[in-house]
């Protein structure tokens, strides 16, 4: 999967900063924007175009509470 610089600008200026980052034990890259903030999930998928799924995944902390992250995939 490739992710080309004028792409981030665009999913920047959009969202705000986000983190690039692979999962542990696992080839699967993900995006993690502000900290851990949930944003528009069908105009993150319009910005990266129809070659890249997005999956969001959540997780409950009791603390901070849902936390956000956007996992990105091939789709052929």
């Amino acid at each position: 999967m490739r992710l080309y610089l004028d792409t981030l600008k665009k999913i920047e200026a959009e969202f705000g900063e986000f983190d690039v980052s692979q999962a542990l034990g696992s080839n699967r890259m993900y995006l993690r924007f502000g900290y851990w903030d949930r944003i528009d999930l069908n105009k993150l998928e319009e910005i990266l175009g129809s070659n890249i799924k997005v999956e969001e995944d959540s997780d409950y902390d009791d603390d901070c509470g849902y936390k956000f992250c956007y996992f990105l995939d091939n789709t052929f």
